[in-house]
């Protein structure tokens, strides 16, 4: 984050460390696509088997995903308690051309929202942070909880593309 960036000031609330989790994996996310770009970038387009996405598959589905969960975060904030619609992930692997784009612009996409979402979250009132929605599978959740849910996914599909990497299914 930059220092023009405007900050919240956090009571020990837990707001820091949710904060400080949402970025936890893009390092290795982005360390993941530098190992299978190497060389003749040959390993970001291998799956590892018939089901399972390559590196660049797993890139576009995050920047998918964290499209959709950006949504989410403004339409909870800026709702009273909306309900998130579902999304198929496959559908959009096979409509999207998942296995024929560009990784890197995915990469490019994922890496911009989450530090966009990053200066919202920090720039947040304790009363924002309270704020809830309704998640199409974990029932009501508020922004802390948005939050663990897009970490955890992010360090799921990491361990995917690492796993891709190395031709582990």
């Amino acid at each position: 984050m930059t220092d023009d960036a405007h900050v919240t000031l956090f009571a020990d609330d837990g707001r820091i460390e949710a904060l400080a989790a949402y970025t936890d994996h893009l390092e290795e996310l982005t360390q993941v696509f530098a190992d299978a770009n190497a060389g003749d970038g040959e390993l970001l387009d291998r799956r590892p088997g018939p089901d399972a996405w390559s590196v660049g598959e797993v890139l576009h589905h995050l920047a998918d995903s964290e499209l959709h969960q950006s949504v989410r975060l403004r339409q909870m904030l800026a709702g009273d308690a909306p309900v998130w619609a579902e999304w198929d992930e496959e559908v959009y692997a096979a409509t999207l051309g998942y296995d024929v784009r560009p990784a890197a612009d995915a990469l490019t996409l994922l890496l911009a929202m989450r530090h966009m979402n990053v200066r919202l979250l920090a720039s947040m009132s304790p009363e924002l942070w309270s704020r809830t929605a309704v998640h199409p599978s974990q029932g009501v959740v508020d922004v802390a909880g948005w939050v663990r849910i897009a970490n955890d996914h992010l360090a799921a599909h990491v361990l995917q593309a690492r796993r891709a990497v190395i031709g582990m299914l």
